[in-house]
């Protein structure tokens, strides 16, 4: 029984029997560290003389060996065969998987494999770049499969360096993900790398710690102790030098993120930690399309720390202080003390941020021009009280053919960034007196500079406006003009 029970605990198996059933109370040994289920089941099998089912939803029947039939016995059998490509050449490490369940292989140097299934199962049979086939198992005790190439995945346009080229003919590694019309683009996303997270192996997207703040990526480790890790950004064939908050996430189309040497050959040393190819969105051909998006989230604390009651406060600094003379307290500590008044400095300086975008766009396309024009306005309160960002942006893509040899183009945007404000400082709020004194004046929310007689800075000093000037506000504008020309 404990080794069942041990086997529920660390894996999704589910087992069924009969208490009075005799094996169950036999003294086994089991070692498995990665092995099939099968494979335990058979050491349990061979060690409790206990007879077993796998059944669908991963539910395992236990008998006694003389109760099961003989059909009951025959329902499950090993299945062998062959997996091929389409030219007859054996594909190695193929994955079959009894449907439903976990139990499956992998095909060996020769493409050959074994697998033994329930009767009515199906064999879900997958490669890379092959389009995955289900086999029903029948009657049969051999089953031979061709693979047929995934077209669709093997003709997929991909981005590198200055041009385009098709997946197949492409031998370094890189990873694309496409947003327009995706699930992926209806996810609310703080900046333009947040849609990537998850997405792409090898990239590491850091978490921001600020409204407005850029996130720290690495593409396949750190590479650098001192340097940038950072990838290098492209837009729209352009080497991107702003900041990545300056690109509207809604304008995307797709990314293809270039993670190897390869994509030194077009951008050179700068290139060595990676490269992140952004490509905007187009206009379609048909009647201009607008649209409008707006979404909405929220920001607050995942684990937020719990701060002393005045009385634990108290204790700790005189005991730091190896005294209990209370005459240090400020007359106004002294009054709140005594009538019980106290402030969460954490809860005071601390929100619930809420985070709003909207953006409306205009595209199309004829038989000589193609235009995607967009705005947007995004609005980020962080958690912490002063901690604000917003932004507008606007983006401009038309191009036209002049003649049936020359095209010419703009592309230009504009984003203006406010990051106005001082945060609250939570430093300060976790250490100051829960009896020290917020407002110098109450009626006038006036606030008190040194609310306690540690002589530290009120938490919420900086977010004050008439106390400083915070302006911090960024304008970026850039633009490519290009021509086409097509040579006879």
């Amino acid at each position: 029984r404990e080794v069942i029970r041990e086997i529920e605990k660390v894996s999704d198996y589910r087992f069924f029997y009969n208490d009075n059933l005799s094996g169950l109370n036999t003294k086994i040994s089991v070692s498995a560290q990665g092995e099939n289920i099968r494979d335990v089941l058979e050491q349990i099998k061979s060690q409790a003389q206990i007879t077993y089912i796998i059944k669908e939803n991963n539910q395992i029947v236990l008998f006694a060996p003389g109760y099961v039939s003989s059909s009951t016995q025959q329902n499950t059998r090993k299945i062998t065969g062959i997996i091929k490509d389409q030219s007859g050449e054996p594909v190695i490490g193929a994955n079959i998987v009894e449907k439903g369940t976990t139990n499956g292989t992998i095909t060996d140097i020769d493409g050959e494999y074994s697998l033994e299934v329930g009767s009515n199962s199906i064999l879900v049979v997958s490669y890379i770049g092959y389009i995955t086939q289900e086999i029903p198992v029948g009657k049969n005790n051999t089953l031979d499969v061709l693979l047929r190439e995934d077209t669709e995945t093997l003709d997929e346009v991909i981005v590198i360096g200055y041009g385009t080229t098709k997946r197949k003919d492409f031998t370094g590694s890189v990873s694309s993900v496409k947003l327009e019309n995706s699930p992926i683009a209806l996810s609310p996303n703080l900046n333009a790398l947040e849609s990537l997270k998850g997405n792409v192996s090898g990239l590491d997207i850091g978490a921001t710690n600020s409204a407005g703040g850029e996130p720290s990526m690495q593409m396949r480790g750190q590479k650098s102790i001192s340097g940038s890790n950072d990838p290098l950004i492209v837009v729209d064939g352009v080497i991107f030098m702003g900041s990545i908050n300056d690109i509207n996430p809604n304008d995307i189309a797709s990314y293809d993120v270039l993670k190897d040497a390869t994509s030194a050959a077009a951008y050179g040393s700068r290139s060595a930690n990676g490269v992140i190819i952004i490509t905007t969105k187009r206009g379609k051909t048909g009647k201009p399309v607008v649209t409008f998006n707006a979404t909405g989230s929220m920001q607050t604390w995942q684990n937020k720390p719990e701060l002393m009651k005045g009385e634990q406060w108290l204790e700790s600094v005189m005991a730091r202080n190896n005294s209990s003379d209370l005459s240090w307290l400020k007359p106004q500590e002294l009054a709140n003390m005594e009538a019980g008044r106290e402030i969460n400095w954490l809860d005071a300086s601390t929100r619930t941020g809420w985070v709003q975008d909207y953006q409306v766009a205009v595209s199309g396309a004829g038989e000589k021009m193609n235009y995607y024009l967009s705005a947007a306005y995004s609005d980020n309160q962080g958690v912490v009280i002063g901690d604000d960002y917003n932004r507008i942006t606007a983006l401009a893509k038309i191009n036209t053919d002049i003649t049936s040899w020359l095209q010419i183009g703009v592309d230009a945007a504009f984003t203006k960034s406010d990051y106005s404000g001082v945060g609250a400082n939570i430093g300060e709020a976790t250490q100051t007196s829960p009896y020290g004194v917020m407002y110098r004046n109450e009626s006038e929310k006036l606030l008190e500079k040194y609310p306690y007689t540690q002589s530290s800075v009120n938490a919420l000093w900086n977010t004050d406006k008439s106390v400083r000037d915070n302006k911090d506000i960024r304008n970026n504008f850039r633009a490519n003009a290009y021509a086409v020309v097509k040579l006879p």
